[in-house]
C-alpha cells in the first residue's frame, strides 16, 4: 500500500510540473502580446490582429483544460461509460468524412475499411479515433495515405489508424500515450497540440477494459491500434 502511495504521489507531483509548464507558456505568450501593443498607440488593424493572437492562445488554454478535466474524471469512472452495440464500417467511414477536407489541405488520403459490430460507446470511440486520426494528419508525409481498418481478434475488435510518416524510436514508442509526452517538442511549434490527445485515448480504452498501442513496421509505416474486448451492450 506504501509502494501504491508512493507511487501516486510521484505521478501527481510529475503532472503538476508538467501541468504547470504547459500552461505557463500560453499565459506568457498573452502577456508579451499585451505588454508589446500597449507599449504604444497602434491602428485598429494591429489591435485586431493581437486580439485574434490571443484569442487562438486562450483557445489552446480551454481545450487543455477541458482535457485534463476528462483525464481527471476518466480515471475515477468506469460506470461514465454507455456501450452499445455499433457498425464498425459505419463508424470508421464516419471519422474519415469528418477529417476528409483537413487531409485534402495536407495532400493525404483517407481510406476507411472494415466489417462487424463492436460494442463501446459512440462518443467515446469517436473521440479515441478522432484523436488518433487529428494526431496522424498532424504528422503524415504529406502525399500519402491514411488507412482506418477494423478486424476481429481474438475476444474483440482491433482498429488500426495506419500511416507514413517520419519513423518514431523505439525508446519513445511505449512514452506516447503519457500526458503530455512529446517524442520531438519540434513538431508542436506549430497547431494546437497540447500533448494530451494520445493520453485521452489511452484512458478511453482503458475505460473500455481495452489497450492503446502503437508500433513501426519493418516498411516504415507507424500503427496505433485499439483493442474493444467483447462485452454487453448497455440497458
Amino acid at each position: 500500500m506504501l509502494d501504491r502511495l508512493a507511487d501516486g504521489y510521484q505521478r501527481l507531483s510529475r503532472f503538476s510540473a508538467d501541468l504547470a509548464h504547459e500552461i505557463r507558456t500560453p499565459v506568457n505568450a498573452l502577456m508579451g502580446h499585451c505588454q508589446v501593443t500597449l507599449y504604444q498607440r497602434r491602428s485598429v488593424e494591429e489591435y485586431e490582429s493581437v486580439l485574434a493572437r490571443n484569442t487562438e492562445e486562450l483557445e489552446r488554454i480551454s481545450l487543455m483544460m477541458e482535457n485534463i478535466l476528462f483525464l481527471a474524471r476518466a480515471s475515477q469512472a468506469q460506470s461514465v461509460i454507455k456501450p452499445v452495440t455499433l457498425s464498425l464500417d459505419a463508424e470508421l467511414q464516419r471519422i474519415a468524412d469528418y477529417f476528409e477536407g483537413l487531409a485534402e489541405e495536407r495532400n493525404l488520403t483517407l481510406c476507411a475499411s472494415g466489417a462487424g459490430q463492436v460494442c463501446a460507446d459512440p462518443m467515446l470511440l469517436r473521440r479515441a479515433l478522432s484523436n488518433l486520426v487529428d494526431n496522424t494528419i498532424r504528422y503524415a508525409h504529406a502525399g500519402g495515405e491514411i488507412h482506418l481498418r477494423g478486424h476481429r481478434q481474438a475476444q474483440g475488435w482491433q482498429i488500426e489508424v495506419i500511416n507514413q510518416g517520419e519513423p518514431v524510436a523505439a525508446r519513445h514508442l511505449d512514452k506516447l500515450f503519457d500526458r503530455f509526452y512529446r517524442a520531438d517538442d519540434a513538431r508542436t511549434s506549430s497547431g494546437n497540440a497540447s500533448g494530451l490527445g494520445l493520453s485521452i485515448v489511452k484512458a478511453i480504452m482503458t475505460l473500455h477494459q481495452g489497450d492503446a498501442s502503437v508500433h513501426c513496421a519493418a516498411n516504415g509505416e507507424i500503427h496505433f491500434s485499439l483493442f474493444f474486448p467483447d462485452r454487453t451492450a448497455a440497458g
